[in-house]
């Protein structure tokens, strides 16, 4: 990645930032779990290498050398926890992504991407329609904020949900809906939210998305339309490199295409550049907000908004951040886990609203 690295301006204390929600490296317990959980995952890559990658005769046998290598490393991690540093998550699934990379997976999820955004597509107007036909604007905010949370259900990343897929390989936004918690959500700051947006909508807002497929087309698609209408300026940010079935910055410009080729809002607000892509810098599926591009990072300086989605990039890492712009952090706890560490259960809901504070 040929880019200079900046820190986000609009971080409240960027001196004392932590992306990482939990260290590794001084809690035993956390590390323990951690470190079996994504070697499991990753290990489960390896029969799923060749349908991934069907045109690779040697997909299988990369898969296992790259598992391998994985495994060696959290093995002495056991033992030497200061052998990665800093240890976490975040680290520990960019050193994994980085490792496919060496033995030349260039995009291990693009077809298993490519077919779900797809599929994802084909119900984008219907959605569109059905969300237009909801008048108040409260219930359609509602509407259009549970679409980007059941959206962020589909994450290949996450074990419970990897498995939900294979058994059911029908289950769409609507089954989504209805496997997430209920409001009152575990954090719920919708009402904060939508009041705000109603009453002073913002003059432009850089969105941090997650994963693609239903998640970025059935969820984030209609959520950025719906501030487009405001009059909001959206940028919308992918990874620069890919990771698992995160959307990267060369497939936001395609899919934002297929989406003005569906609806004039998004065809306007692209020829008038209301309407933005930019790279986020990252090499995994975290993010890490001392490590942006300089372009994302003068962006952000005429933003006043920030919002962040996915268990990655909002809870995983960011969790604790402040800013010193508006923030609206979504996301779905789909580790049983990490949800108990704090206080919550699986699926239950993070919906966090942050006025702006002066910086310190």
């Amino acid at each position: 990645m040929d880019y200079e690295r900046s820190v986000c301006p609009v971080l409240k204390n960027p001196q004392s930032y932590d992306p990482d929600t939990i260290d590794l490296q001084n809690d035993i317990k956390q590390r323990e779990y951690w470190l079996t959980c994504l070697d499991q995952m990753i290990k489960k890559f390896i029969p799923k290498a060749s349908i991934l990658n069907p045109e690779d005769l040697q997909a299988t046998e990369k898969a296992e050398k790259s598992y391998q290598t994985f495994h060696m490393l959290t093995e002495q991690l056991k033992d030497n926890p200061r052998l990665l540093n800093p240890l976490s998550v975040r680290t520990l699934l960019e050193f994994n992504e980085d490792n496919l990379r060496t033995n030349n997976f260039k995009d291990a999820w693009s077809i298993q991407k490519q077919k779900e955004t797809a599929l994802a597509f084909n119900k984008f107007s219907a959605r569109l329609k059905y969300i237009d036909s909801i008048e108040p604007f409260r219930d359609r905010w509602l509407e259009v904020v549970k679409g980007v949370l059941a959206g962020n259900v589909f994450d290949w990343g996450s074990k419970v949900v990897s498995e939900m897929l294979e058994k059911s390989p029908n289950f769409d936004l609507l089954d989504a809906m209805k496997t997430i918690q209920p409001r009152p959500w575990f954090k719920d700051d919708f009402e904060l939210f939508v009041n705000k947006i109603e009453t002073c909508p913002y003059k432009k807002v850089v969105i941090f998305v997650d994963n693609a497929g239903i998640d970025f087309v059935l969820g984030i698609l209609p959520f950025a339309r719906e501030l487009l209408k405001l009059g909001t300026k959206v940028i919308l940010v992918g990874n620069t490199l890919p990771a698992l079935n995160d959307v990267t910055f060369k497939e936001l410009k395609s899919y934002l295409v297929e989406a003005s080729h569906q609806c004039g809002i998004f065809r306007n607000a692209l020829n008038e550049n209301r309407l933005q892509c930019l790279e986020n810098g990252q090499r995994g599926p975290c993010l890490d907000l001392t490590s942006l591009p300089e372009e994302l990072c003068e962006t952000m300086l005429t933003t006043d908004c920030v919002i962040i989605e996915g268990m990655g990039r909002a809870v995983q890492t960011n969790f604790y951040a402040t800013f010193t712009i508006d923030c609206l952090k979504l996301a779905v706890l789909k580790n049983e886990w990490l949800a108990k560490s704090l206080g919550a259960s699986q699926f239950f809901v993070i919906c966090d609203f942050q006025i702006a504070t002066s910086s310190t």
